[in-house]
């Protein structure tokens, strides 16, 4: 992207820790000495919470580090990390205009990548009338959530995984479906 002869590229790279990604960042200092800025920012998981860094690099405070990191979030992107390089063209563009420039790269880059929404699951187990079998395996799919093992034989009982953000719905599917006899326990 071009704005008052700034240049201005998005590189985007899968990685598994912060420290994974400061060395890709030692790296991209290298190759792009002469730039002006190379902001960033990243997500990964560690230990089932979510790890965010970004940072500015000389840009105005909050202009360029944050609109990157929320573009991300947005996307529901995770364990990636992106940085823009800015070449300055000599004119400076206002806080505002840099906010616009970074999150819009960021989003371009992201759009144009391969990478999957990362789903925060949980495992859980179901118990309850064997009759009730056929509404709640269902209504569980519908949720998003997918049967790891059926266990069931003269009563109901699975282990299924499911978006973290549905459990409230899938407790009230248990409740309703099975009148109030079905129990969910959280195996993982």
């Amino acid at each position: 992207m071009k704005e008052k002869q700034s240049k201005f590229f998005g590189l985007l790279k899968p990685i598994d820790t912060g420290d994974e990604f400061k060395t890709w960042l030692i790296y991209l200092r290298k190759e792009y000495h002469s730039a002006a800025h190379i902001c960033w920012a990243y997500r990964v998981i560690n230990d089932q919470n979510v790890v965010e860094h970004s940072s500015d690099a000389g840009e105005p405070t909050g202009s360029a580090g944050l609109p990157i990191a929320n573009s991300l979030k947005g996307s529901g992107v995770i364990n990636v990390g992106l940085a823009v390089v800015r070449y300055f063209g000599g004119k400076k563009l206002g806080k505002r205009r840099l906010i616009e420039i970074y999150g819009n790269v960021a989003k371009k880059v992201i759009g144009s990548s391969s990478l999957k929404t990362w789903i925060d699951w949980c495992k859980y187990r179901i118990t309850g009338p064997l009759d009730c079998y056929g509404d709640l395996s269902t209504g569980l799919i519908k949720l998003g959530g997918k049967i790891i093992l059926d266990n069931s034989i003269d009563h109901l009982s699975l282990q299924a995984r499911i978006p973290r953000s549905k459990i409230n719905e899938l407790i009230i599917l248990i409740r309703n479906t099975t009148q109030g006899q079905g129990e969910l326990e959280l195996t993982e």
